[in-house]
């Protein structure tokens, strides 16, 4: 009978202590990009008003290290931070191509901008082919955005390439900071996709 109030004495502040422990657990917290509100974007001007272009936007890629649930920011150089309770949600390529098909759905002023595989069999007038080549996020400072796209048009899709790079401030050290940040930049990525989507792209020559 000691025997058994001993352990009892010794058991039960184990299990307080675990179920302090559990309590304690922070809880992770989620977030996702936005796209440009309608009263932000400038639609490009149109002259002769043709009708707005329709785009088929590829499969985003985005560099192995980024393609986690967890946010990935940079400390120094070479050094990457992975927030265990700051995360995506969802796939990030997935929100990233979600968010771009927006932007360019207002800033052309076109309700046919297409996220593939979504739509099948749909004619469009551009194919485009983006790939995040850095995404350089350091929080309380900036966000960088470096980006590639490839334009393809016509019956041989036949495309040209462009590649800039973006920033923004971060307005605090918070991750919802960043994720407002990130979500600038893919804006003024969208921006300058659309322009050259205004621009027809030449055929590669033969």
């Amino acid at each position: 009978m000691k025997n058994l109030l001993c352990i009892s004495r010794l058991f039960l502040p184990a299990v307080a202590i675990l179920l302090a422990g559990c309590a304690s657990v922070q809880p992770a917290r989620f977030y996702t990009l936005t796209p440009l509100e309608q009263q932000a974007a400038k639609p490009n001007p149109r002259d002769e008003a043709p009708p707005p272009p329709s785009v088929l936007i590829a499969p985003v890629e985005i560099p192995d290290y980024l393609d986690r649930p967890q946010i990935v920011t940079r400390d120094g150089r070479n050094e990457l931070n992975l927030a265990e309770f700051d995360r995506w949600a969802g796939s990030l390529r997935e929100n990233i191509a979600a968010v771009m098909a927006e932007n360019l759905s207002i800033l052309l002023s076109s309700d046919r901008i297409f996220v593939y595989p979504q739509v099948r069999g749909e004619k469009t007038d551009y194919l485009m082919a983006l790939r995040i080549l850095r995404l350089d996020c350091i929080p309380g400072d900036s966000v960088l955005l470096k980006a590639q796209w490839t334009i393809f048009a016509g019956q041989d899709r036949g495309g040209v390439t462009h590649m800039a790079a973006f920033t923004e401030r971060l307005a605090d050290g918070s991750y919802e900071a960043l994720a407002a940040a990130v979500s600038s930049t893919l804006a003024q990525a969208s921006r300058e996709i659309a322009r050259t989507l205004w621009t027809p792209p030449t055929a590669a020559p033969r």
